[in-house]
């Protein structure tokens, strides 16, 4: 373990900023075992060392040259999950991977080991995310202010982190989360710090702060929003949008407690498929027509139950914007089979978008790239109304990217972008992460009800 530490500590300080440089500035310095490029690496923190994290996220970091490893948080010595009954204990974990463990991002950030963070995964269960979450942005915050207040030059290291689905369970929270981003942006500008090639984003130079819907870093996800920020759709009037996933064995099983019980804090009125699932497709949603644009403001919904957990595994919702727009939701747990599975069975995905200059369609089988396509339907040209037009059709359909071979999905590589200081694209933030917990929060309110609900915030 102490050895594994000293590793670690060996890729300290390679990428401070000084106040208002440029995001993509970073000292000289070389950690060991460091890119082929410049020798240099992320220095990333997994919180969380379930099921996904040791899946995906852990084998995937450690197979990128770019990135170090520098720690792993987890309350649990031994973290349990049914879905997957073989997880590693934290001190294999330690040995696999040459990094410490902690059992609390305190813990870490009160150790040396927290000062060389350049990022975070939080992959825990979803009504963790929130305090997880303020304690990552309160360090970034934190390091900011103490290098302006040195007067040394004001050399700080952004945090940067990647946040899973859904951002939180609470509409509270998730407020508080995108607030305290949107005002880090703020005290930036007042304190005149110099422009950097990523202050459009929300967080400011202090650190990305994204949500891992792997969907929306996709090309055909990238293309259909830049389509609609073209205005050649014109103003969105209606959304249609299915999602099915064969994942009955995760919300009938009484073990899966995280997915299908709420937290107990009273916010969480359900569990079930709408916070695990359905949180994606909304995220897509709300990325792609622009959350500035499509703001909900009234939900009506009406949803069924396992009869063995009383967890949620489908819903009918109409969502209204304050734009007058009309959104039909659904989505079920209910399609057979197993996603991951060894013969896996896809998910079905259907998603039609309308708007006064014309549509877009995206459908398909998420495991079958030429099972659909995303197209464009035109009525901006009078010489061409009715036209349809295929966007990246090298691409076919692709949505989720849930390959655990490799070095991991786009998401995660735009993240390890911001956590070097490069430019890095941004498929979800916290706007986004907000607006897909108001709807799914009023989805529950409504069922509970059996009226139509308000958004909150």
């Amino acid at each position: 373990m102490l050895a594994a530490r000293l590793r670690a500590s060996s890729t300290v300080l390679a990428r401070r900023r000084p106040l208002g440089a440029s995001n993509a500035v970073r000292s000289a310095a070389s950690s060991s075992g460091g890119s082929a490029n410049d020798g240099d690496t992320a220095n990333i923190v997994l919180v969380g060392a379930g099921w996904w994290s040791q899946g995906w996220h852990l084998p995937q970091l450690a197979r990128n040259e770019k990135v170090t490893i520098s720690a792993i948080v987890d309350s649990s010595p031994h973290p349990k999950s049914n879905l997957n009954p073989h997880l590693e204990p934290l001190e294999a974990l330690a040995d696999r991977y040459g990094c410490p463990v902690f059992h609390s991002v305190s813990d870490l950030l009160r150790d040396d080991i927290g000062g060389t963070m350049d990022g975070a995964i939080v992959c825990t269960p979803h009504s963790t995310h929130y305090t997880i979450g303020k304690e990552l942005i309160g360090e970034g915050t934190r390091r900011y202010e103490a290098a302006k207040a040195s007067g040394d030059g004001g050399e700080y290291r952004p945090v940067n982190v990647l946040c899973e689905k859904p951002m939180t369970t609470s509409v509270r929270e998730a407020e508080e989360l995108h607030t305290l981003l949107e005002d880090r942006r703020d005290v930036q500008a007042k304190d005149g710090a110099l422009p950097t090639i990523n202050e459009h984003h929300i967080g400011g130079g202090m650190g990305a702060f994204l949500i891992n819907h792997t969907a929306n870093y996709r090309p055909q996800a990238r293309a259909a929003h830049a389509l609609i920020q073209s205005g050649k759709l014109g103003t969105i009037r209606h959304v249609s949008a299915f999602f099915a996933s064969p994942l009955s064995w995760i919300f009938d099983d009484p073990g899966n407690t995280g997915w299908n019980e709420p937290d107990g804090s009273g916010e969480m009125l359900g569990n079930g498929f709408a916070w695990g699932q359905s949180s994606h497709l909304l995220g897509f949603i709300y990325f792609v027509t622009g959350s500035e644009h499509l703001t909900p403001s009234r939900v009506y919904c009406a949803m069924t139950h396992s009869e063995e957990t009383g967890a949620d595994v489908s819903h009918a919702a109409t969502i209204t914007c304050q734009n007058g727009a009309t959104f039909s939701l659904s989505g079920t747990s209910l399609l057979p089979g197993n996603a991951h599975s060894e013969t896996p069975v896809a998910k079905r995905i259907k998603i039609k978008i309308f708007g006064t200059k014309g549509a877009l369609f995206y459908s398909g089988d998420d495991r079958d790239p030429s099972s659909g396509k995303l197209e464009w339907a035109r009525s901006d040209d009078p010489h061409r109304v009715g036209a349809v037009e295929v966007q990246c059709p090298e691409h076919g359909f692709q949505f989720e990217n849930c390959d655990p071979e490799g070095t991991g999905p786009e998401a995660l590589q735009s993240f390890i972008d911001a956590c070097l200081g490069q430019e890095y694209e941004v498929g979800a933030d916290s706007l986004v992460g907000l607006r897909t917990v108001q709807t799914i929060d009023a989805m529950y309110r409504s069922h509970s009800s059996g009226n139509c609900e308000n958004v909150r915030g």
